[in-house]
This record gives C-alpha cells, sequence and structure tokens, in this order.
C-alpha cells in the first residue's frame, strides 16, 4: 500500500468571501468577541463588529487606498486588529498582519525584522494604535482610528481574491507571505469547523496572537462560519501567568481551546489542577509545532481531576502555505495504542485530512512511498495558497502540480498521518538521522528550561567541511551552579538516549535564541550565536 490519504468529500461553505461571512453573522444579532485583560477590555456583537470592520474601511478609502491595495495590520488581540483586519476586506483591501511585540521591552529588537516585512509587504498603509505609531518610524501613512461612518456595505470580491497575506513562521527560512484567497480562507475555516463539531453553542478560548494563523483561521475566521462564541486572552498574560487560561476556561465552561505544544507543557510545569474545572472542553488543539506524547499524557494526568476528558487534547498538523489545517486526530484516535514508534520515540497521530483534502508521502526521486516509509509531507485541496507574495521561485518550488510541498517529514502508518519532522533541519551523522526535536527534548529533561529553549543544529567545519553537532542551550545562571556539570551532563544524556555526541554545547541566557513569532525556534538563525572558540 502507498502512503496516500483522503479526506471527507468536500462540500464548500454557504459564502464566498470574507466579509459576506461577517455580514451573514451580524445578521443573526449574535454575540461574537469578548476581550479579556490589556486596555480594551470588553465585548463586540457581530453586528458592532461589522460596523467597526466598516468603518476602517471608510478610513482606508478616505486614505486613498484602491482596491486591491495592501494594508497592514499592527495590533494586538483587542478590537483595534479586529476592526482593520475585517475592515481591509471590506473595502475590497488585502490586509497584511504582521507580529504584535509581545512585551515593549523586546519592541526594539524587532525593528529590523519589522522593517523587512513593511518593505516585502508593499503596503499603502499601517493600521496599528497610537502608541506603536509613535514608537516606530513608518516611512508610509499610518492610521490609528475608524472613521466615525461606516460604509453602506462590504465590497463583493471574487473568491480567487487575496483576502490576506500571512508571512509564515520563518523555522528554517527568512519569512514569505503566503497570499490566501478568499476561497482558501473559508475553505479552511469550513472543514476545521465541521471536523470539531463546533457551533452556536460552543465558546472558545484563546491566548494565541490574532497575527499568527492558528489564532487568526483557527479561531477567528473559523467562528464566523460556525457561530460560536470566541473569548481573546493577550499572549503576554497566558506567558506571565498561565493559569488564568484554564481559569478563564474553567469560568465560561468552555467547550473549545487551542494552544502549541509549548502552552500545554507550560501549564503541565506551573499550573496546579485544584479549582480548576475542565470537564466541558470537547476540544483541546495541540498543533502549530511538534506534539509530544510525553506532553499530552501529562496534562491528561495532572488535569484528570477537573473532569478533563482524555480524547479532548488533539494532535492537530497545518501550516500558513494551507492557510492552516491539514488534518485534525479524533477523540478515539488519540491515545498511545495509535502511536507510531518512530527511531526509538513515541509520535502522536495527527489523524486524517480534512475535508476536501489529501495527503502523500513522497521521496526525493518524486514516488509516492510505501505505507510506513519517511518522506516528505505533500498535501492538496481547496485551501492551499495562491502563490507566495511576489516569490515566483519560491512558489514554483512549493506548489508543484496542485501538490503542495511542506519541507515536513512524515509517514503514514494504520490510516493515520504522523509528522516525523523538518526537512531542513535533519542532522546527519556516521549516515544516521537525527531529528532535531529529539535531540532538544533530551536536552530540555537535564536541565531547568524548554524544548523552546534549546537549539540543536549541524554546521560545517571551515576547514575540513565535516558536518558538526551544536546545541545551544537557554539556561539561567543561578548562583553555584556549575555550566561545565552542566554541558557534561547534557552530553552524557545525548549519548546515552540518541547515540550521538554533541560536537558543541553552548549555554547563552534567557531569551538568546531568536525565535519566529508563533514562539519557534529559528535554528539556521542560532548559527550566528554559535561561538566555535567556546568550546
Amino acid at each position: 500500500m502507498t502512503s496516500h490519504l483522503d479526506g471527507p468529500t468536500w462540500s464548500p461553505p454557504p459564502v464566498t468571501s470574507v466579509g459576506e461571512a461577517l455580514a451573514a453573522l451580524a445578521a443573526t444579532g449574535r454575540p461574537w468577541l469578548t476581550f479579556h485583560g490589556g486596555k480594551n477590555q470588553g465585548t463586540l456583537s457581530a453586528e458592532e463588529g461589522y460596523r467597526l470592520a466598516r468603518c476602517w474601511a471608510r478610513a482606508f478609502t478616505d486614505a486613498g487606498c484602491q482596491f486591491g491595495d495592501r494594508v497592514v495590520i499592527i495590533a494586538p488581540n483587542d478590537a483595534s486588529f479586529v476592526g482593520p483586519f475585517f475592515g481591509a476586506m471590506c473595502a475590497g483591501l488585502t490586509p497584511v498582519p504582521l507580529p504584535w511585540p509581545m512585551m515593549e521591552s523586546v519592541a526594539e529588537r524587532r525593528h529590523a525584522t519589522l522593517a523587512n516585512q513593511l518593505e516585502a509587504a508593499d503596503a499603502k498603509v499601517v493600521a496599528t494604535p497610537a502608541s506603536f505609531a509613535a514608537s516606530y518610524p513608518f516611512s508610509i501613512p499610518v492610521l490609528t482610528a475608524p472613521a466615525d461612518e461606516p460604509i453602506a456595505a462590504h465590497v463583493p470580491v471574487e473568491p480567487g481574491h487575496p483576502a490576506f497575506i500571512q508571512f509564515t513562521s520563518g523555522t528554517t527560512s527568512a519569512p514569505r507571505g503566503a497570499v490566501i484567497s478568499h476561497r482558501a480562507a473559508l475553505a479552511s475555516a469550513w472543514a476545521m469547523g465541521a471536523a470539531l463539531g463546533v457551533g452556536e453553542n460552543d465558546d472558545a478560548v484563546s491566548w494565541l496572537p490574532l497575527f499568527h494563523d492558528m489564532g487568526l483561521v483557527g479561531v477567528l475566521v473559523n467562528s464566523l462560519l460556525w457561530k460560536f462564541r470566541v473569548h481573546l486572552m493577550l499572549p503576554t498574560t497566558f506567558l506571565l501567568h498561565p493559569k488564568k487560561w484554564l481559569e478563564l476556561v474553567t469560568s465560561l465552561g468552555a467547550t473549545f481551546t487551542v494552544a502549541p505544544n509549548f502552552g500545554y507543557d507550560l501549564v503541565n510545569r506551573r499550573v496546579p489542577p485544584e479549582g480548576l474545572r475542565l470537564d466541558k472542553v470537547r476540544a483541546a488543539l495541540d498543533g502549530s509545532e511538534p506534539v509530544h506524547r510525553a506532553t499530552i499524557d501529562a496534562f491528561n494526568a495532572r488535569f484528570a481531576s477537573t473532569g478533563f476528558h482524555p480524547g479532548a487534547l488533539r494532535p492537530v498538523y497545518g501550516l500558513a502555505e494551507n492557510t492552516l489545517g491539514v488534518s485534525f486526530a479524533n477523540p478515539e484516535d488519540t491515545p498511545a495504542t495509535n502511536d507510531l514508534v518512530w527511531q526509538g520515540r513515541h509520535i502522536p497521530n495527527v489523524g486524517r485530512p480534512l475535508s476536501g483534502m489529501a495527503v502523500e508521502i513522497r521521496l526525493p526521486d518524486g514516488s509516492v512511498a510505501a505505507e510506513g516509509a519517511e518522506g516528505e509531507i505533500v498535501v492538496s485541496g481547496p485551501s492551499l495558497m495562491s502563490e507566495y507574495f511576489r516569490h515566483p521561485e519560491a512558489t514554483a518550488r512549493t506548489l508543484r502540480d496542485g501538490w503542495l510541498h511542506t519541507g515536513d517529514l512524515g509517514v503514514v502508518a494504520n490510516g493515520f498521518l504522523y509528522v516525523t519532522g523538518r526537512e531542513k533541519d535533519l542532522v546527519i551523522r556516521n549516515g544516521r538521522k537525527f531529528h532535531p526535536y529529539d535531540l532538544e527534548r533530551v536536552v530540555a529533561n537535564v536541565v531547568e528550561t524548554t524544548p523552546n529553549g534549546v537549539a540543536a543544529f549541524s554546521v560545517l567545519h571551515p576547514d575540513t567541511g565535516v558536518e558538526e553537532l551544536v546545541v545551544l542551550v537557554e539556561m539561567r545562571r543561578k548562583a553555584g551552579a556549575s555550566t561545565e556539570e552542566a554541558v557534561k551532563l547534557i552530553r552524557g544524556k545525548l549519548v546515552e538516549e540518541q547515540g550521538i555526541r554533541p560536537d558543541f554545547v553552548q549555554v547563552v541566557g534567557p531569551g538568546a535564541l531568536p525565535r519566529t513569532t508563533s514562539g519557534k525556534v529559528q535554528r539556521r538563525a542560532c548559527v550566528p550565536l554559535f561561538d566555535r572558540s567556546a568550546g
């Protein structure tokens, strides 16, 4: 048998543009968004949201924006993002959401990255809060507030018209703008909502940033079609006080939430179960980065007393180039008995393709792999991006004959998809292939850090060209702690558990490793931090 999986038969959503979806939701008079924390707490009904969007549409057109122009959005998880994001689409423009600095202290460090993204977006205007406008030297006009009066209705657009441009996280390369059409955005949200079984009686809680595809499409756009209520937290609130996430889920009796694997890791380590009730949660999605069986098991065990259902924590797989979701594990398919034991590690399945989608595992020669063989994951379906914005060569490499070549490695076995690693991140030593995730988890268990605080990558020796393994570790330098002892423990544990000895182990300070907007370590960007002379 070959490594090919098909999702359920596709049926299109009832609308053809995001503006139409927002208008349809507004006509129901339903509650929609509640913002928790920050300066702009409060609620926004669907009707109020549609009016706010049309007021922003008026502001954009008054500023000289014309049909098809791009508009950069830089804003936190509140109405200052929602209004201009949907407002741009209501005016027939293309919003380009860029990362909002999670903490003011790191804003200056982001200026160089933001400058590159602004240049790449080639936008007409920027919509951002006045506080950020005052702190960043924008070279294009800036709008900080909507107009007083809305346009009469959203501007009709064709389904293939760009809905937004999503800059990819850039885990292994410089970020590129994935152009997502209205057709693709709605197809992704429609397929994900159908797989989740969400509807008008559901309450979703999310702290994920709205500029990132998982929060933007997986929660916000999804809610337009499936009419569930959304409660948004600030990412910084979660990072500083992770218990508030589960407290909000408890107080609302929320049924749906989502986080990357590190989020579940964090609450496993820092949040006691006392006082929490998670029995209403039907779906807690775990995605955006590698999903680990140890994290799932630890969460299920730690929060069993809260009434949390073990099958509710569901591994998922997706990427910005497919708008978002590719495959979701079903509750009945999530136990460890459905894991793949691959090179000594237990890999949870990420289910089967969503509606209308197909997945294959391809070998380097382009042929479809046999079931159980590792290769590149390729995806086909109605939610593929149109292109990388103004990157025809990258588009041609990634989109071929209707298939998206993800660069991720995977295996199809027992009717499920398993994500085993990232093609460009592989470390090859003595003919053996090692996935950095495996090495980083071993290191994280040796010292007081998380897998997101470790970077394992290879470099070539400048004289011999031999591939060398480097491990960078973020570690707090506590009084009396021995860096030399930690390095020795790391080397020994990697030899013991993975059969590989790193050539270099280097300790760096907290926050030193470069990360994507979703918090994943950018291994290639870590290379300049490596100091060969440090041993």
